[in-house]
């Protein structure tokens, strides 16, 4: 069975819903506009993959992705259950993956300022943040997702997302990948623990802490609630202020 991680499964995914649809692989540019990162992100992820095995590519030609896992071992693009329709083009009777409109939902705007890290003088002092639109019936480990690749990041650690009276407040609530922590008082799992039942107002920040070796601290702010449109691919990110530092000094 094929291994790798959430982040590289959304790659996958996304590769696999685009070549159902189209009947060719997706350039760089595209992943990187589905994905919201930059794309010497995606060419660094479709390196990666290549790496352990997961993928095939021919450098020097554009679409030239093929995938190399089984296709029930792929999650459905876009988090949501895959149902079957005919393409139609011609006299083919190909069936494809689409993905079903979205119900209506709430949509949380929210904007991730990094506030403390390891950063180079290059990157002090100045603003680096994104503003991210999600749904309010996705999770915080989406939100994670979202800001992982929003800031151009590659490698996954452990993250923690802080509730408690002020955005950086270790004691809690807060919300993470449960571990020797599991079972705690205050420590709930982000996994399954959705925007809409955190009751989140406009204005409220909160903290989300990546990297419990590095501690990138971010301060999430609550900009407005509105209502999702059913058509379109959440999260996502809407604006980008400053260049992402790199993930490791030594980069």
């Amino acid at each position: 069975m094929a291994s790798f991680t959430p982040t590289q499964g959304r790659y996958l995914a996304f590769i696999h819903a685009y070549i159902g649809l189209h009947g060719c692989p997706p350039a760089e540019s595209e992943i990187a506009a589905a994905m919201c990162v930059s794309p010497p992100s995606v060419n660094q992820m479709v390196k990666a993959l290549e790496k352990k095995g997961l993928l095939l590519r021919h450098p020097g030609q554009p679409r030239s992705l093929q995938l190399l896992v089984p296709e029930d071992e792929i999650p459905p693009w876009n988090n949501r259950k895959q149902e079957k329709r005919p393409l139609r083009t011609g006299n083919t009777s190909k069936r494809v993956a689409v993905p079903p409109a979205s119900p209506p939902a709430k949509l949380y705007v929210v904007t991730v300022f990094l506030r403390a890290g390891p950063v180079s003088e290059k990157f002090a002092n100045k603003e680096i943040s994104r503003s991210i639109e999600i749904r309010g019936d996705q999770t915080l480990e989406q939100l994670h997702h979202a800001i992982f690749e929003a800031f151009d990041r590659f490698d996954e650690h452990l993250y923690e997302f802080q509730f408690g009276k002020r955005p950086f407040d270790p004691k809690g609530p807060n919300y993470g990948i449960p571990d020797a922590d599991e079972g705690k008082k205050g420590h709930g799992d982000a996994r399954t623990t959705t925007l809409d039942s955190l009751d989140l107002k406009p204005n409220r920040a909160f903290g989300y802490l990546f990297d419990f070796g590095d501690e990138w601290f971010h301060q999430v702010q609550v900009e407005r609630i509105e209502q999702a449109i059913p058509t379109v691919t959440y999260p996502r990110v809407i604006k980008r202020v400053g260049k992402s530092p790199p993930q490791y000094a030594d980069e």
